[in-house]
C-alpha cells in the first residue's frame, strides 16, 4: 500500500479521536518524516533502528517522542490490517532522563506583579496561582468563570474545575471591567491571543517561561495541603506520577527528611 493512502486513513482516525490538535500534528509529523525514508507498510525493525540511529543528534526527548508516534501508528495499522506485523514491537524503549524541574522564584513573580497592567497581572497569576498551561491561559474565556470557579479545557479536550484564590479573582474582575465580554486575552484582530505571544509576555515580565510558573504553583499548592490528589486534579494530570515530577523539594524539605531518620531513644533510656 502506498504511503499517501495509509497516511490519509491514519490522519482521519486521529482526527476522530479525543487527542488535541497539537498532539495530532506531532504524531503526523513524525510518521510523515518516516514515510519519506521508507514504505510504511513494508518497514522492518532493522530499518527503524537505522532511522533512530541516524537521529542520534536529536535530543533524547525528541527521539522518545518519535518512537512513541511510530508505536501508535503501527499499533493502529495492525489493528486495521493495513500491515500484518508491528515492526516496533521489539524495539527497545528510549528512556528519558529525569531532570529537576525549573521552578520560578516567588520574588521574581512578586516583582513582576508590582505595577503591572491588569492584562499582564492576569497572565502571570493564571500561570502561577491557577497553574494553567500556556494554551489554557491564552484561550480562557470570560464565560468559563463563575465566581471563584474556572472551567478549563485542557489536553485531550478534557474539562476540569480550577478554583481561584482571592488575589486572582480580583485580577480577573479588573480585566472583565475594562474590556468587552469575551476572551480574557483577545488577539490583535479577532479571537484570543496566540500562545507564543503569551509566552513572550510572561517571560519578559518574570524572566521565567510559563511552565516554570506552573511548577512553582504546583509545589506551593502541595506544600500548603499535602494532598497530592488535589494537586493532580488542579493541574489536570492523568497520572499521579506526572504530578510528582512537578513538585520541587527545597533544601528545608530535604533537611527535614534527613532529620527524620534520627533514632531517638525512648524517654526511659534517655533518663
Amino acid at each position: 500500500m502506498k504511503n499517501d493512502k495509509i497516511l490519509s486513513a491514519y490522519e482521519t482516525w486521529l482526527l476522530a479521536s479525543s487527542r488535541s490538535d497539537g498532539t495530532i500534528k506531532l504524531r503526523m509529523r513524525h510518521v510523515r518524516a518516516l514515510a519519506r525514508r521508507l514504505p510504511l507498510a513494508l518497514a522492518r525493525e532493522r530499518q527503524l533502528q537505522e532511522v533512530l540511529g541516524d537521529c542520534r543528534h536529536l535530543s533524547t526527548e525528541t527521539r522518545h517522542s518519535m518512537l512513541a508516534s511510530w508505536r501508535l501508528f503501527y499499533g493502529w495499522a495492525v489493528t486495521k490490517r493495513f500491515i500484518m506485523a508491528d515492526p516496533t514491537a521489539e524495539l527497545e524503549s528510549i528512556p528519558v532522563p529525569v531532570r529537576m524541574p525549573r521552578v520560578a522564584r516567588d520574588r521574581d513573580i512578586l516583582m513582576a506583579l508590582q505595577g503591572s497592567a491588569p492584562r499582564d497581572r492576569g497572565l502571570v497569576m493564571l500561570g502561577r496561582y491557577a497553574c494553567l498551561r500556556l494554551t489554557e491561559i491564552s484561550t480562557l474565556h470570560m464565560r468559563d468563570r463563575d465566581g471563584d470557579l474556572l472551567r478549563v479545557l485542557g489536553k485531550g479536550n478534557k474539562e476540569r474545575i480550577v478554583y481561584v484564590n482571592d488575589d486572582l479573582a480580583h485580577a480577573l474582575t479588573r480585566i472583565e471591567l475594562e474590556q468587552p465580554r469575551g476572551f480574557y486575552f483577545p488577539g490583535g484582530t479577532d479571537g484570543h491571543m496566540h500562545p507564543q505571544s503569551v509566552h513572550k509576555i510572561i517571560k519578559r515580565l518574570t524572566g521565567w517561561n510559563p511552565h516554570a510558573l506552573r511548577h512553582a504553583g504546583a509545589t506551593a499548592a502541595y506544600r500548603a495541603t499535602g494532598d497530592l490528589r488535589a494537586v493532580q486534579d488542579m493541574l489536570g494530570h492523568a497520572s499521579l506520577l506526572t504530578t510528582q515530577r512537578y513538585l520541587h523539594l527545597d533544601d528545608a524539605a530535604r533537611r527535614a527528611a534527613a532529620a527524620g531518620t534520627i533514632i531517638r531513644p525512648p524517654s526511659s533510656l534517655a533518663a
